[in-house]
């Protein structure tokens, strides 16, 4: 009893039992029911003869008054010959108005039969006016003779037998939906059970469109997502691995070398491991703050923020460099309040990474623009350069960690390539969304959007809208 489609067969095959249980009970008393009531109106109507002496006795008469007598004349032998017993019905007689003047055994004298009984009766009328009615009483009492009960038996073993037909059916029926119902839940078993051992490829194939079919197919969204997972994983310890090899190769073949009397002892190669531990210094910070990030454990005090004075502040900073690699910097924008609710220092963080990526690619006579408007209910800003451009295959993996799209970059001079995907989070950390727009050749937008603040935390606007710096 520990198979689903087994359950769900047995529960199939006690509903239709009970079912067919109580419809057959039900059929048997009603066929013998009405059967006999059949049989008594059967021999009622054909009995002239009784509602012709009956007829005379209320024409002679003028009333039923003693009317007794009569039904006890009528011998109970000579009603219904052939479909009742000797024993007959107990017969009586009703006047116009239903109301039981007489009766056979002195039951029911003067209650008013419903209508449904006097119509099983025989009608009784003289010149066309009706008088009454000659009906039975009881004829639930009619005991049948032989061939009635053959009938009876026959009909009710008619019915035992399509009940008996109708619960096998069932049951084939209850199998049959009960394993196609299952089967899909198994292969869902299997290939969890063969995910729980490592095997991330495995997949449900989906061929229904009902709540099982959404189950296979949200089951194969999973397993795609968790393979993805595995791979980022794996790439991810790869990647550290080698980056953190790197510097500290470096390190220790320098000193290695002062050790063994290769290099002197000076202030330059001193220098030069000074800035390997920088190097892997700001390495492990970015990977700190990108694990809190991925955890949503990186604190971010919300404060109003105008990102235009953000902005205007970045651009400074980067000016003497803009200015030594011959680069415009601009910042447009159409609303110098452009302020949102955020942690002022991480959105800084965000705006040097592009500016410094913008920077990198940007050619001598180049230029790079921070443009901020409003956008609805939302702050954007965009930081556009006329540099190289990224290309169509490396697009899509721009915010992937340790990516970098030109592979023979040095991680001294570019970075280890995680400050795109540090800005991803830190913007989704403001419940904001970062986008890039780019081509080869025709330079690089990234679009940055952010709730805006609440108008009662707006500052009042100052008079400049436009701020240019020229590199």
């Amino acid at each position: 009893m520990n198979r689903l489609w087994l359950k769900l067969s047995l529960a199939f095959l006690a509903i239709s039992l009970a079912a067919i249980g109580v419809v057959a009970v039900f059929s048997a008393l009603a066929t013998g029911e009405q059967f006999r009531q059949y049989v008594v109106a059967s021999g009622m109507s054909g009995q002239p003869a009784w509602a012709q002496t009956l007829t005379d006795y209320y024409a002679a008469n003028g009333s039923w008054d003693g009317v007794e007598s009569v039904l006890a004349q009528l011998g109970p032998g000579n009603m219904a010959r052939g479909r009742a017993g000797a024993a007959g019905p107990n017969i009586a007689v009703a006047d116009a108005s239903g109301r039981v003047v007489a009766s056979r055994t002195g039951e029911l004298v003067g209650d008013v039969l419903p209508a449904s009984a006097l119509a099983q009766g025989v009608a009784l009328t003289l010149n066309g006016r009706p008088i009454g009615a000659l009906v039975n009483v009881r004829p639930a009492d009619v005991v049948l003779d032989a061939q009635g009960l053959a009938f009876l038996s026959r009909v009710q073993n008619s019915l035992a037998w399509a009940a008996l037909l109708a619960a096998a059916l069932s049951l084939t029926l209850g199998v049959l939906v009960s394993r196609l119902l299952t089967a899909p839940l198994a292969r869902l078993t299997q290939a969890a059970q063969a995910i729980t051992g490592g095997d991330l490829s495995q997949r449900v194939a989906v061929q229904s469109h009902d709540e099982i079919g959404v189950l296979g197919a949200a089951f194969d969204e999973m397993a795609a997502s968790l393979a993805e997972s595995e791979t980022l994983r794996k790439n991810l310890v790869a990647d550290i691995s080698h980056e953190l090899r790197t510097p500290l190769t470096i390190i220790q073949g320098n000193l290695q070398a002062i050790l063994d009397g290769v290099y002197p002892l000076e202030m330059a190669q001193m220098a030069g491991l000074h800035d390997e531990t920088r190097l892997l210094t700001r390495l492990v910070d970015d990977l700190h703050d990108l694990a809190l990030a991925d955890a949503g454990q990186l604190r971010l005090e919300r404060l109003p923020v105008n990102l235009t004075e953000l902005a205007a502040s970045a651009l400074d900073q980067f000016g003497p460099a803009a200015e030594a690699a011959g680069v415009r910097l601009e910042l447009a924008a159409d609303d110098a309040a452009a302020v949102v609710l955020g942690d002022a220092d991480r959105l800084a963080q965000v705006l040097r990474n592009l500016l410094s990526n913008a920077l990198r690619h940007t050619p001598a006579g180049g230029a790079i623009t921070v443009r901020l408007a409003h956008r609805a209910d939302q702050v954007q800003m965009q930081i556009s350069d006329t540099g190289s451009g990224i290309a169509a295959d490396d697009l899509p993996h721009v915010f992937d960690r340790f990516y970098r799209g030109d592979k023979s970059r040095s991680r001294r001079g570019g970075g280890a390539g995680l400050g795109l995907a540090i800005a991803r989070q830190l913007i989704r950390g403001h419940d904001g969304a970062i986008e890039v727009a780019s081509a080869s050749g025709q330079g690089t937008t990234f679009i940055v959007t952010l709730p805006a603040a609440p108008d009662d935390l707006l500052p009042a606007a100052p008079d400049d809208l436009l701020h240019a710096k020229d590199g």
